[in-house]
């Protein structure tokens, strides 16, 4: 008997879930599509009921965790004294260092993506534009600020790399947090 849409459905968010935490926290080539399925509960051969190929299941979660974090620092903006300072403090921390697969998928897996296939690269150019157009949006610039975006979604993805680069000494590690932080938030023109 053909399984329901919905049970579909509910699978394939299972998978885009475990995928996604799976994939930032252990990058796109640690994880394999056997280890994934099995991750998630599923057997290996479910997987292309659902997605064409691995390329696509990334590409898939490029968007669906870029929404996320666009949703996360809207929420840590809203309401604040100064939007601009909440989403500085809310991406540039320890907790989202010491949690990649909780965080920025961006800062988790870019670097990795950006050696990917064309559909990789693709779906993280798309999700990085629409990511830094929703923190305009977040920080109330206009269209003629866009660039300003840009750069401080590019600084705070910058400093988060870095800082987990370099981990394993936790106090350097820490001090590259706090001084990224500091100057985002001095040099910031925007309020």
């Amino acid at each position: 008997m053909p399984l329901s849409k919905a049970h579909k459905a509910e699978t394939r968010e299972r998978i885009l879930q475990k995928a996604s935490e799976l994939f930032r926290r252990d990058g796109i080539d640690g994880v394999s599509v056997p280890a994934l399925m099995k991750e998630a509960g599923l057997t290996h051969g479910g997987f292309y009921a659902h997605f064409a190929s691995k390329d696509e299941l990334v590409a898939a979660i490029f968007e669906r965790a870029l929404n996320e974090t666009s949703e996360y620092l809207d929420a840590a903006a809203k309401g604040a004294d100064s939007p601009a300072d909440a989403v500085i403090d809310a991406y540039v921390g320890a907790f989202h260092r010491d949690h990649p697969e909780q965080g920025c998928v961006v800062a988790a897996l870019g670097s990795e993506a950006a050696r990917g296939t064309p559909i990789v690269r693709e779906a993280l150019a798309r999700g990085v534009r629409h990511a830094a157009q929703r923190l305009g949006e977040t920080l109330h610039l206009g269209e003629d600020r866009e660039d300003e975006a840009i750069a401080l979604y590019s600084s705070l993805v910058g400093a988060m790399i870095l800082s987990r680069a370099c981990r394993d000494d936790a106090s350097f590690s820490q001090h590259i947090l706090d001084v990224c932080r500091a100057d985002l938030k001095k040099r910031k023109a925007i309020s």
